[in-house]
């Protein structure tokens, strides 16, 4: 599994790939830790919500709330693997359409198919976005993942709220297996509404977590970090249906 954190050009690796689940590794729960991970589970909205939905569409805007740019946007079916990302290159509009599972695909700029290496440089940066992305929208979601190790660190006080703190490590899997992650689930809602982490090169972080509730399922919409930082993923809708030609067309528009 490959995690992703991407913000405004510095990349670090985090660990676990969206849709990975073929691992040899065995994790390690403690019993309070899996008991937790299991009421964020439902809180969520269930794994079979998860699973049974086909198709997420979201943002991915990083800057200050009263001045975030366009970003990229996704939309992603969970099921097959078909991926369109759109983002804005300099003053051009760029699409790609490709698959998660193969990681080929094509790509057009303002209309116009690219090809050779600048094709295959810009599909594995939207490979790359994808990972990055859908980690932040969903990442609440993978603790239960195979290849997770979770451990129950204390209860603390997280604003006027109290919360279950869980350490999640990983066990082989993984770009950076030395990550650790501590989730803040809280007492009232049973949501992760903190997240904080420590990379295997000493960097940290810290981000609080705002969702929306989407055909069932609750998903982040707003990260903060304490500088004030923004990481907003616009108008998030899962769905069951959409316009197939979202992925094929690339003169449509999401």
């Amino acid at each position: 599994m490959v995690r992703m954190i991407r913000i405004l050009g510095l990349a670090s690796i985090l660990g676990t790939a969206i849709l990975s689940t073929a691992l040899t590794a065995q994790e390690v729960r403690e019993p309070k830790a899996t008991e937790t991970a299991e009421r964020l589970a439902a809180a969520l909205g269930g794994r079979e919500a998860w699973d049974g939905t086909r198709y997420i569409q979201f943002d991915f805007r990083v800057g200050q709330p009263d001045a975030l740019p366009a970003g990229r946007r996704h939309l992603w079916d969970k099921w097959e693997g078909r991926y369109r990302l759109e983002q804005d290159r300099d003053g051009k509009k760029q699409v790609v359409l490709f698959n998660t599972n193969t990681r080929e695909g094509r790509v057009f700029v303002d209309g116009q198919e690219v090809t050779g290496e600048a094709a295959d440089e810009s599909l594995e940066k939207a490979y790359g976005a994808y990972i990055n992305d859908t980690y932040w929208l969903a990442m609440p979601w993978k603790w239960l993942d195979p290849g997770v190790n979770l451990r129950y660190v204390e209860e603390a006080a997280c604003g006027e709220d109290r919360c279950d703190v869980v350490q999640l490590s990983f066990e082989e899997v993984g770009l950076t297996p030395g990550d650790r992650y501590l989730g803040f689930v809280s007492k009232e809602s049973g949501l992760m509404v903190r997240w904080e982490y420590t990379l295997e090169s000493g960097r940290t972080g810290a981000w609080d977590w705002d969702y929306v509730e989407t055909g069932g399922l609750q998903l982040a919409k707003t990260h903060v970090n304490a500088e004030g930082l923004h990481i907003d993923m616009g108008e998030v809708a899962a769905s069951d249906t959409v316009d197939e030609s979202l992925f094929e067309d690339p003169e449509s528009s999401l």
